[in-house]
């Protein structure tokens, strides 16, 4: 016991000697255990952001793909003229599968200069993309490999590429029905047995850090300073850091929400001629038809089909026709310029305009008007068999939508109608009259 107390006595009359030696060392310690944490949190924080932003950026991949596919493909997919092909850019009426769609539109998503990639890739590439769809570095190959054995996780770390530090993520992509029976029968596709849940590629999102660092790294100097100085600005400047990560959060949230809303623009746009798609179309037609509905009034709709187009592309090729097409949907477009009024892409050469609370007589003065309009595009059409130039045939149908009712049945009377102006000899409209009750 005696000897317990003359250690404990040296050992205060050590620390009252020299008591600024250890505070100061205490200091430096919680100075090193305050610096070791704040340096930690930033980069954690660095890391958290941008898996937090590859993974909505590999939602949002998906679920355009997904709304692609069940929405745009699936409706298409029995349109004639429409061909859905991976190599779709050389042949006429082609739109791309949705796997080619998701590779363009991530292509698009990328920006190289700053080193900002999104990319799709699989161990079973289209040959058309035999060179760069397959897995390109040790990162994407030991993703893939991860991937099919952990399907809904996630693979991502951060590394070094050239003089940029980089946030790697990748998350797998699963085969659904649609696209088993699509790539199982397409005769392209290298492999035939795919089964429902299978990973048939993978998404994978490369991302700088190099300026969310540069901002951390001058957080943490003014930490240090604050923390040499008092603690109290120390916990104040290691506020001011997280309160900038947070509003990189918002910002990089901001930016996706925009590109989803554009993403969603694009969904319902015809990439050719830039008007509606059929999808809008169908949309908005369900759309004005129930408030028609709610709102007794009448509906109009014109369905109008280039004449001749086949004999158009066979002689001017299929450069010419999409040029001849868009110069047709600028015609419609600038005729019906009125509030509500919706001009879409049906399919191929078609187009539909849907013309809420018009009556038959002024559905009529449109279809007048378009001919004429096209007419003075005066657009040579040596193998036409009505004129020199390109024309264009117009079905009209009005209704004034019953409950009970269906759109359509308007669908059917515009078409009728077409029908009957083609019938007619073309360059004409013919206007569908409803059976009496």
């Amino acid at each position: 016991m005696a000897r317990l107390s003359r250690l404990y006595q040296r050992g205060y009359q050590f620390l009252c000697r020299h008591i600024v030696l250890i505070l100061v060392t205490l200091m430096c310690l919680g100075l090193g255990i305050g610096l070791a944490g704040s340096y930690n949190l930033s980069f954690q924080l660095v890391e958290a952001q941008a898996q937090q932003y590859a993974s909505v950026t590999a939602s949002t991949l998906n679920q355009t793909r997904g709304l692609y596919s069940e929405n745009v493909v699936q409706e298409l997919r029995s349109v004639e003229g429409v061909t859905i092909s991976p190599e779709y850019h050389g042949i006429a009426g082609g739109i791309p599968n949705p796997a080619t769609f998701s590779i363009e539109l991530a292509e698009r998503l990328s920006d190289r200069t700053k080193g900002s990639l999104v990319k799709l890739y699989s161990d079973y590439p289209f040959p058309n993309r035999a060179v760069t769809g397959g897995a390109q570095d040790g990162f994407e190959r030991e993703a893939l490999a991860y991937l099919k054995k952990n399907p809904s996780a996630s693979f991502y770390r951060k590394e070094k590429m050239g003089e940029r530090v980089t946030f790697r993520y990748a998350e797998a992509v699963r085969m659904k029905p649609s696209c088993v029976e699509c790539h199982n029968m397409l005769p392209a596709s290298p492999k035939k047995d795919w089964q429902v849940g299978d990973v048939r590629g993978v998404i994978a999102i490369t991302q700088p850090l190099d300026s969310v660092l540069l901002i951390a790294q001058q957080g943490l100097r003014n930490i240090y300073a604050m923390l040499i100085i008092i603690t109290v600005l120390a916990i104040l400047g290691l506020s001011l850091v997280i309160g900038r990560f947070r509003l990189i959060n918002v910002e990089l949230e901001e930016k996706v929400e925009a590109r989803t809303a554009e993403l969603n623009r694009l969904v319902n746009l015809d990439g050719l001629t830039q008007i509606a798609n059929r999808r809008h179309f169908d949309q908005t037609l369900d759309e004005e038809w129930r408030r028609a509905v709610r709102n007794p009034q009448p509906l109009s709709l014109l369905m109008c089909d280039v004449d001749f187009f086949k004999q158009y592309n066979d002689t001017y090729g299929h450069q010419a026709g999409d040029d001849c097409l868009r110069a047709v949907a600028q015609a419609l477009k600038s005729s019906a310029q009125r509030a509500g009024e919706t001009v879409a892409r049906y399919g191929g050469e078609e187009f539909g305009i849907i013309l809420p609370n018009i009556d038959s007589d002024d559905a009529v003065k449109l279809a007048k008007l378009i001919r004429k309009r096209l007419v003075g595009f005066q657009i040579p059409h040596a193998t036409s068999k009505v004129d020199s130039y390109v024309t264009i045939s117009i079905g009209i149908a009005t209704l004034v939508p019953a409950a009970g009712q269906s759109w359509e049945a308007l669908v059917e009377g515009a078409d009728r109608a077409l029908y009957e102006a083609k019938e007619q000899g073309r360059d004409r409209h013919a206007v569908w009259l409803p059976p009496v009750a």
